[in-house]
């Protein structure tokens, strides 16, 4: 009798751990696992999913080489720096030291600045500012600003020789590069040394689209230590090319506060564009409205 007991209990132990193997081969994967991979996803998952979108890349010009130099956050923090110091009272030289520093140090030659002059437009921006959007003129997102619509190109220069004819890159579509837009001169070594176009300086450009009353733009920037990005314009510009086409430009913003964008951040797009422009003394175009 007790071995029939013992046999029972053994056996019981047995069937049970036979139950517990089976449905480790055998259970099914759950329904709704396995439906997920067929299902469109919801709205919800899309959100949590998808990836944004990236920019096309720009191609560089000859003597440079397509290459990821990180320069995306940092070309749109030198954007933001420019577009704010545009429109900030108190010192033209905030606004010329987003330049390339041979660039920055020619302009700032120009000691003739009518800074009251320039103050008073931009307190009058900065009011209506407000008025309309609510708030002070500050770029709180960069990337929301300069979106995918901004593409860029990064890398670095391969070639001082050929990148020095090459550099800063057309700022309008079709535009040859000017001789004024060169450095120049009999001894090429000393021409890349002054545009400080060694090889493997890190480069990028990026483009405005059209809009604003302003014509598509390539802006071209290159690398300071330790980690800016500044505009590099031709070298026939001037201090006070600059600044006059400064005062034009921020004029023609507070001329024309009813075209104002709807929206905030295309309004950031606006002045930065117009900023843009004025370094590059490209005039307002009607013709590009946007």
């Amino acid at each position: 009798m007790r071995n029939e007991r013992r046999f029972a209990k053994v056996r019981s132990k047995w069937l049970l751990t036979i139950g517990i193997v089976g449905m480790g081969w055998c259970a099914p994967l759950p329904q709704a696992a396995a439906q997920d991979d067929l299902m469109p996803y919801s709205p919800m998952q899309r959100l949590s999913t998808t990836q944004p979108s990236k920019a096309q890349s720009l191609p560089l010009p000859a003597g440079f080489q397509q290459k990821d130099v990180s320069a995306e956050s940092g070309v749109k923090n030198g954007l933001v720096k420019l577009t704010d110091r545009a429109v900030a009272k108190g010192d033209f030289n905030r606004f010329l030291a987003e330049l390339s520093v041979q660039d920055r140090e020619r302009a700032r030659e120009f000691k003739g600045a009518d800074q009251a002059k320039l103050d008073g437009i931009i307190a009058e921006i900065q009011n209506a500012w407000k008025n309309k959007y609510g708030k002070d003129f500050k770029i709180d997102d960069k990337n929301l600003v300069f979106n995918d619509k901004f593409p860029i190109g990064q890398g670095e220069v391969a070639d001082p020789a050929v990148a020095i004819n090459n550099w800063p890159a057309p700022v309008l579509s079709g535009e040859a590069i000017t001789a004024g837009s060169r450095v120049g001169g009999a001894d090429e070594k000393q021409a890349e040394k002054q545009a400080k176009l060694t090889k493997g300086r890190d480069v990028a450009l990026i483009r405005f689209p059209s809009g604003h009353d302003l014509p598509e733009m390539t802006v071209s920037m290159i690398h300071h230590l330790p980690g800016f990005w500044r505009v590099d314009v031709s070298n026939d510009r001037t201090g006070e090319q600059i600044y006059n086409d400064l005062i034009t430009h921020l004029t023609y913003i507070r001329d024309h506060q009813n075209q104002w964008p709807t929206d905030v951040s295309d309004g950031y797009r606006m002045v930065a564009h117009h900023a843009v422009a004025a370094l590059y003394g490209v005039p307002v175009s009607t013709s590009s409205k946007g």
